[in-house]
């Protein structure tokens, strides 16, 4: 990917100490790019850092902090929010969305490049409906998560008209890899605890994109003329089902293959589940969500026809190297 050293640098990473941020960084380095980072005063630094990542210590919420981080920079990619598909719904709105509002308002008065890592959970219930190519509309929203990114994404629109900003938005699908909390970890406990993972037989597409694919598109996008102003689906463009994923990290783990549960009957546990945790004010996730739902209960079509044609994306890992990958994470960290 030689496209990328044409990135105006230095290249700031907000969010980069996370599971695709930190590669994100990884890659940058990799290709001798100036590199800052929005790192939270008390998160620690990854020890390949060293001296060549110019640390800004901050909140993405905080003023002060993010234009530091913002002054100088070249081009942006945007990562920091709050990643879950269950919690305190105003700390969503607070990091989501009026934090990206100061990267927002810094990069337009500074003219740098914004690369947005939004989320295809902006199509909402459309995921369900059909093939969601990147024209297609902004879907009904299911919870907090998804209803902050497609509202981030929203807001990054507004400003590209409005105030010029220097925009390009890519929409990761379901990203997984060594470290993944949503597709890695969680998976791993449901298939510890014996409860049914997948949703009416789970024969639909998972819509994966391997944490290394995802990040090569960043730097194309942030690299490419013809990007701005444009959306990108980020997958890996498999048909690799539900049920072979949560299979074959089953079968790493040394877990039985999951159970299944009709679809209708996951919604309604779903809704219950979360009604019951808002009226108790339980913090922990509930069983089962309706964002995660909308997404494990689906055939996840994410066609990147366009990035391949427009910035000669071609995913790199395929799905057997990535399960090699995590089979060896999984035997490091003993997470067996």
């Amino acid at each position: 990917m030689n496209s990328s050293k044409q990135m105006a640098q230095p290249v700031l990473v907000t969010g980069a100490t996370g599971f695709i941020g930190s590669q994100v960084v990884h890659k940058l380095l990799e290709q001798d790019m100036a590199v800052k980072a929005l790192v939270l005063p008390d998160e620690a630094l990854p020890a390949a850092w060293g001296d060549r990542v110019e640390v800004v210590r901050g909140g993405i919420s905080e003023s002060g902090a993010v234009a530091k981080a913002v002054s100088g920079a070249g081009t942006i990619i945007h990562l920091a929010a709050v990643v879950s598909d269950w919690g305190d719904e105003k700390k969503y709105w607070e990091f989501t969305v009026e934090g990206s509002r100061l990267v927002f308002e810094q990069a337009a008065k500074t003219g740098a490049r914004v690369v947005l890592v939004s989320s295809v959970v902006v199509y909402g219930d459309n995921v369900r409906k059909q093939v969601c190519h990147e024209d297609v509309g902004y879907g009904k929203t299911f919870g907090p998560y998804s209803r902050t990114k497609q509202a981030q994404e929203k807001l990054a629109w507004e400003y590209h008209r409005k105030k010029n900003l220097a925009l390009t938005v890519v929409r990761p699908g379901n990203v997984y890899g060594p470290r993944s909390g949503p597709w890695l970890h969680d998976v791993v406990n449901v298939l510890r605890s014996g409860a049914p993972g997948l949703i009416s037989g789970g024969n639909m597409n998972a819509g994966l994109a391997y944490v290394d694919n995802v990040a090569d598109l960043f730097l194309l996008a942030g690299a490419s003329d013809t990007a701005l102003g444009r959306a990108y689906n980020a997958a890996d463009g498999t048909k690799v089902t539900w049920r072979r994923y949560f299979e074959d990290i089953a079968a790493m783990i040394g877990a039985k293959k999951p159970g299944s549960v009709p679809r209708p009957a996951a919604a309604l546990s779903a809704f219950v589940f979360e009604k019951t945790w808002k009226l108790f004010g339980i913090q922990k996730r509930p069983p089962v969500t309706r964002d995660a739902l909308n997404l494990v209960g689906s055939d996840n079509r994410f066609p990147i026809d366009r990035a391949r044609k427009e910035l000669g994306y071609a995913p790199k890992v395929s799905y057997e190297e990535g399960l090699k990958r995590i089979r060896e994470y999984i035997d490091k960290e003993s997470i067996r």
